[in-house]
C-alpha cells in the first residue's frame, strides 16, 4: 500500500510540473520521502530552487494537489534557506536526512544534502532522540493497547529516529554495522496496521482504538486478536531495541523493599538461572529490572524458572477496559504492589503485618500468568503459579499463599460490585473460600494493584469503598483488629429520633423486606421516615452530597414505569448511579435509594443539578414529561451510538438464594432506565442492582425478587429488549 500510494504520487508530481527548468528541483520530504505514505498521510514536499521568482512553479504542483483534498505540506527554499531552517529545528534537520529527489536539478540536490551534512555532522541527533524517546516513555510507562502506532511508545518514530541515526552515520562516513531484520520486520507490521486504521476510520487515524479493531483487522483479512498481538510483538520489538540502542532512556533502578533486605545493588548475571531473591529484585526495580529480565529471557535463564512467560510475553487483550497487554499489566501491578507497600497509610500498615512482602510482589507478578491457555485463566494460572514456586524451592507456607492469591485474584473485585456486602450470608461465604486473614490481605492488596493496573476505568473511590467494606466485614470473620458490623437496632433509631415517632417507626420497619435494617444507618432509617413524611406530591428526593459519591433517595407511591422514568430523569441531567437498592414498604410506598455522581465529571453532583431533577421526576411521573425523550436528546447531543453486543446470564446466588442477573453490554445514557423497564415488563422486583462501569462497556447485575423464575427465559427476554 505505501510503495503503490507513494509511486501514483511520484508519476501525478512529474505529470503537473515536468519538465522542470533549470535551477529547480522536487523534493519529497518526511514520510513521503521514506515512501511510507498511509491513505490519509500528509504529503511533504519541497520546491528546492536557485532562481528569483519560484511562486508559479509551486503553484503549478501545490494547487492541483489541494483541489484533490490533500493535506500538503510545502515548503519553498533555497540550499542556504533549507540549511538554515536545518540548524534552527531539529524536526526539519531530521526530515531532510531522508529527503528524495524526485525530478529536476540533481546538481542542486546534491549541494543541499552536502549542507544536510555538514550540519548534521555539527549537530548529532542523540539528545534529541533520547529526549523523545523519554518523553514517550514518560506518556506511556507501560506499552498501551490503543497505541498510536506512528508517534506512541515502541513506534514508527521510533524506528525513524534509527534511521535517521543511520543516515548520519553514511553522511559522515561512518557505516553501523547492527542488524536491521527486527526493525524491518516491525516497520511492515506498523505500517500495514496504521494503513488499515486510515482506511477503516475514512481520515488519518493512527491509534488502534477499540472502535476500529475490527474493521482494521477486516480490511487486513485478520482477526481482531491476530491483529491486535502482531501489534503487540512489534511494538514490544521496538521498545526493546530503542532500549538497547538508548541505554539512557532507562530511569536509575528505584530499591524495593526485598532489594532493601538483601541488600542488592545490581542485577543478576544474564546468563545464569537467578535465585528468589534475584528474581524478586528484578520484578521490584522497575523499568532497569525490566530491561534485565528481558535479557535473562532471550539469554535462556529463565526458560526453567518460568517458560509459561513466552505465552503472555506479547499477549494482547481486547477488551476497552484493558489498557495494556497482559505482559505489560503484570509490570505495571508490581509497580502498583510496590507503591502499595511503601504507602504511609491504609494500605501500607496492612502490608506491613504481612512477615514476608515478597509474596506480595509474586503474587502481582503472577496474577494473570494462565492467560492464553484457554480456560478459567485463574485457575489455570493457579497452577502455573505452584509449579513455578516448587521450581523456586519457595518455602510452603507462601507457595500455599501464592497459589492462593492467583486462584481467586478476582474474587474480591467481583464479590464488591456484584453481590450484597452487607448480606452477612455472603461475607460467610468468602471468607470460608479464603480461608485465612494473611491470603485475605494479600488478595485485598492484590485486588487493588490489580484494578489500578488494569485501567482507569476500573478504579474509582466508590469501588474503593465497596472492596474495602468487603475486606473488614471478612477479616472481621478471621478475629482481626477490625469492626464487625451489624444491622440498625430498632432501639438506636428510636433513640435518634424520639419516643413521639415509635408508632410511625414501628409502621415504617414493620412494612419494610427483611433486610433493610441490614442496609442502612440509625441515621438513615430517620431521613427515609422525614422523606416520607414530608411527600406531598407523587414523588420526593432527598440528596447527600458530602463526599464524590453522594446518595439521592427518592420516594413515592408505586406507578407503572415508576422506576424507569426515575432513571431516566438521573440519565438525562447527567447523573450517573452507581448501586441502587430499590425497596417497596407492604403500603406500596416505594423508597429507593441511590449511590450517584455527575456522568462527565466523576466527582459529586452539583446541588444545582438536583433542582431540575426533582421537576423532571415530578412532571415524568404525572406524564407531564417525556423523560425518555430527553434521555434521547442527551445521548445524542454527546454522539452516543451502537456498541457491543448484549450479553446477559442468570443464576442463583448461594447466600440469600435469589436470582441475580448479569447484563454484560455497551454503556450509554440510559442504559439503566432501558434494563429496569425490560425488567419490570416482565414482573421482576428488583432489590439491588450494582453498576459496574468500565471503558465504553458496563457489567450491571441485579438481584431480583418475585416474578418468574425460568432463568433461560428472563435471559431471553432481556438480551431481545436491550438496545446493543
Amino acid at each position: 500500500m505505501c510503495t503503490a500510494l507513494t509511486e501514483v504520487l511520484d508519476r501525478a508530481v512529474e505529470d503537473l510540473v515536468s519538465p522542470l527548468p533549470e535551477n529547480i528541483a522536487i523534493v519529497a520530504i518526511g514520510g513521503y520521502g521514506r515512501a511510507e505514505l498511509s491513505p490519509y498521510s500528509d504529503v511533504d514536499l519541497m520546491v528546492l530552487h536557485a532562481i528569483e521568482n519560484p511562486s508559479d512553479m509551486a503553484a503549478a504542483l501545490f494547487r492541483p494537489l489541494w483541489d484533490a483534498k490533500l493535506r500538503v505540506g510545502h515548503a519553498v527554499r533555497t540550499v542556504k534557506e533549507a540549511s538554515a531552517a536545518a540548524k534552527e529545528r531539529f524536526d526539519t534537520q531530521t526530515t531532510l536526512l531522508t529527503g528524495r529527489l524526485l525530478l529536476g536539478d540533481e546538481e542542486l540536490f546534491d549541494r543541499l544534502m552536502d549542507e544536510v551534512t555538514a550540519v548534521t555532522r555539527a549537530r548529532p541527533l542523540r539528545r534529541h532522540l533520547v529526549s523523545e524517546e523519554r518523553e514517550r516513555r514518560r506518556q506511556n510507562p507501560y506499552l498501551p493497547m490503543a497505541a498510536n502506532v506512528k508517534t506512541g511508545r515502541g513506534g514508527l518514530r521510533t524506528l525513524q529516529g534509527f534511521e535517521w541515526e543511520r543516515r548520519r552515520e553514511e553522511l559522515i562516513g561512518r557505516f553501523s554495522a547492527d542488524s536491521r531484520t527486527e526493525e524491518m520486520d516491525a516497520t511492515e507490521t506498523l505500517l500495514r496496521i496504521r494503513n488499515a486504521l486510515h482506511a477503516s476510520a475514512g481520515r488519518p487515524h493512527d491509534v488502534f482504538s477499540a472502535d476500529l479493531r475490527e474493521p482494521a483487522s477486516r480490511w487486513l483479512g485478520l482477526e481482531p486478536f491476530d491483529t491486535a498481538s502482531e501489534m503487540v510483538e512489534a511494538l514490544e520489538t521496538v521498545d526493546r531495541l530503542a532500549t538497547r540502542r538508548w541505554p539512557e532512556v532507562i530511569d536509575v533502578a528505584r530499591k524495593g523493599v526485598w532489594a532493601k533486605l538483601t541488600g542488592r545493588a545490581g542485577p543478576p548475571n544474564a546468563s545464569k538461572r537467578p535465585t528468589l531473591d534475584e528474581l524478586v529484585w528484578l520484578l521490584e526495580t522497575g523499568e532497569q529490572g525490566r530491561l534485565s529480565f528481558e535479557r535473562m529471557w532471550e539469554a535462556g535463564a529463565l526458560a526453567d524458572v518460568l517458560p509459561e512467560w513466552v505465552t503472555v510475553r506479547s499477549l494482547a487483550q481486547l477488551a476497552p477496559f484493558h489498557e495494556h497487554p497482559v505482559a505489560a499489566h503484570l509490570w505495571r501491578t508490581v509497580d502498583e504492589m510496590q507503591a502499595l507497600i511503601e504507602e504511609d497509610g491504609h494500605y501500607g500498615r496492612i502490608a506491613g503485618e504481612l512477615a514476608s512482602p515478597e509474596v506480595l510482589i509474586l503474587a502481582a507478578f503472577l496474577h494473570d500468568i494462565g492467560k492464553g491457555h484457554g480456560g478459567d485463566h485463574a485457575d489455570t494460572g493457579a497452577g502455573i503459579a505452584s509449579a513455578f514456586c516448587e521450581r523456586m524451592n519457595v518455602p510452603d507456607d507462601l507457595a500455599s499463599l501464592i497459589e492462593g492469591a492467583v486462584r481467586h485474584h478476582l474474587l474480591l473485585s467481583l464479590t464488591a460490585t456484584r453481590r450484597d456486602v452487607d448480606d452477612p450470608e455472603v461475607i460467610d461465604e468468602i471468607a470460608g473460600t479464603i480461608g485465612g486473614l494473611e491470603l485475605l490481605q494479600v488478595l485485598y492488596l492484590l485486588t487493588v494493584a490489580d484494578s489500578r493496573a488494569t485501567g482507569s476505568s476500573m478504579w474509582s473511590e466508590w469501588k474503593a469503598t465497596l472492596v474495602r467494606t468487603l475486606f473488614t466485614r471478612c477479616a472481621s470473620r478471621f478475629g482481626a483488629d477490625q469492626p464487625l458490623e451489624t444491622a440498625t437496632s430498632r432501639d438506636e433509631v428510636l433513640s435518634l429520633a424520639g419516643l413521639d415517632r415509635v408508632d410511625e417507626l414501628d409502621a415504617h420497619i414493620g412494612g419494610m423486606p427483611r433486610d433493610y435494617l441490614r442496609s442502612v444507618t440509625p441515621g438513615d432509617v430517620v431521613w427515609h421516615m422525614d422523606l416520607i413524611r414530608g411527600l406531598e406530591g407523587v414523588s420526593g428526593l432527598g440528596v447527600r452530597s458530602h463526599d464524590p459519591i453522594g446518595t439521592a433517595v427518592v420516594v413515592g407511591r408505586s406507578r407503572a414505569g415508576f422506576r424507569r422514568r426515575a432513571a431516566e430523569v438521573f440519565a438525562a441531567n447527567g447523573i450517573d448511579v452507581l448501586e441502587a437498592r430499590l425497596l417497596t414498604r407492604a403500603d406500596g410506598l416505594i423508597l429507593d435509594s441511590f449511590r450517584v455522581r455527575d456522568d462527565r465529571t466523576g466527582d459529586r453532583v452539583m446541588p444545582e443539578k438536583w433542582g431540575p431533577v426533582r421537576s423532571d421526576l415530578e412532571a415524568g411521573l404525572l406524564g407531564d414529561l417525556d423523560t425518555g425523550s430527553k434521555v434521547a436528546a442527551r445521548a445524542a447531543a454527546y454522539g452516543e451510538g451502537g456498541g457491543t453486543d448484549v450479553v446477559v446470564s442468570g443464576s442463583i446466588d448461594g447466600a440469600s438464594e435469589e436470582l441475580v442477573l448479569t447484563v454484560k453490554c455497551s454503556d450509554r445514557i440510559g442504559r439503566l432506565a432501558e434494563i429496569l423497564g425490560a425488567l419490570s415488563d416482565f414482573g421482576l422486583d428488583i432489590r439491588l442492582a450494582k453498576i459496574d462501569s468500565r471503558e465504553g462497556e458496563v457489567v450491571d447485575t441485579f438481584h431480583l425478587t418475585g416474578g418468574p423464575t425460568d432463568i433461560e427465559s428472563i435471559e431471553r427476554h432481556l438480551a431481545g429488549a436491550i438496545i446493543p
